[in-house]
Formats: structure tokens, sequence, C-alpha cells
């Protein structure tokens, strides 16, 4: 036998074996990663659920092909699910947001406007700030508006 069908032999059954390996591959598990996206796998990953193991290596039939399906329709329609939530909660904090910019504009020009700043105590009796206090005031005010609206917000 030529030297080069021996070693085309030798290769082809290396090949053979590598992919009858990973034909077995029997044992598959499920994990989510840090941006919630469902991945699978034949190795465990810290984490991770087992999803199959078949040591015997039966070949999938209609309903088990049927059930993967399923779970992965379910996994999909969950992940889809987690991202509306988290759109909405987003959509929610920016409305938050908006709002208390609002807030905060309306009370830094109040505040500009008014010659003279007062609080009132508990008896409903106004207490009027000093200049340096009133214009402590006036810089809180505009601090938490920037924070709300973003930095250098005109009322």
């Amino acid at each position: 036998m030529p030297r080069s069908t021996v070693i085309l032999l030798a290769t082809s059954m290396v090949v053979l074996l590598g992919a009858i390996g990973v034909a077995r591959a029997d044992t598959v598990y499920e994990w989510t990663d840090a941006k919630g996206e469902v991945h699978y796998t034949d190795q465990w990953v810290p984490g991770a659920k087992l999803i199959r193991s078949d040591a015997t290596h039966r070949p999938k039939t209609e309903s088990g092909a049927a059930q993967g399906i399923q779970s992965e329709s379910n996994a999909a329609s969950q992940g889809l699910q987690q991202q509306a939530q988290a759109q909405a909660v987003q959509q929610d904090v920016a409305k938050a947001r908006a709002e208390r910019c609002s807030q905060d504009k309306a009370q830094y020009q109040s505040m500009t406007q008014s010659r003279r700043i007062y609080t009132t105590d508990k008896k409903g009796d106004r207490q009027y700030l000093s200049d340096s206090d009133a214009d402590a005031a006036r810089l809180k005010a505009r601090q938490a508006m920037d924070a709300d609206c973003g930095t250098g917000s005109a009322p």
C-alpha cells in the first residue's frame, strides 16, 4: 500500500472518530449572561442548569423535538417580555425625571426672581432668609435643577 494511501486512511479515521465524539454530545446546559441572553452549551458554566442528559444517546423523537422547540419558544418569549419591561422602566424613569426637572426649573426661576426668600415655621409664620442664606438656597436649587435636567440647564 502506498504511503499516501496510509496517511489518507489514518487522517480519515481521526476525522471520523472526532465527528462521532461531537455527535455524541448529549448533555446540554442552559445559562443566561449578564445581558439577559440565553445560551446553550455542552460544557458546564457557573450558574448553568442541566437541560438534557442522555447517556444512551437515543435519537430525538418528534415529541422530543416539539418539546425542544416549545422550550426555545418559551425562552424567547420570556426574553422579549423582559426587554419590554426594561423599556417600560426606562420610560417611567425618564418621565419622572422630566417632571422633577420641570418642578426644579419653576422653583429656581421663582427663587431668582424673588427679592427675598422665606421659609415657614410650624406655626405658618414666615422666616426670611439672610442674603447669604438666600444665595445658598438659590445655589442648591440650581444644583438640583442641573442634576434633574442636565448640566447647564436654563430655566
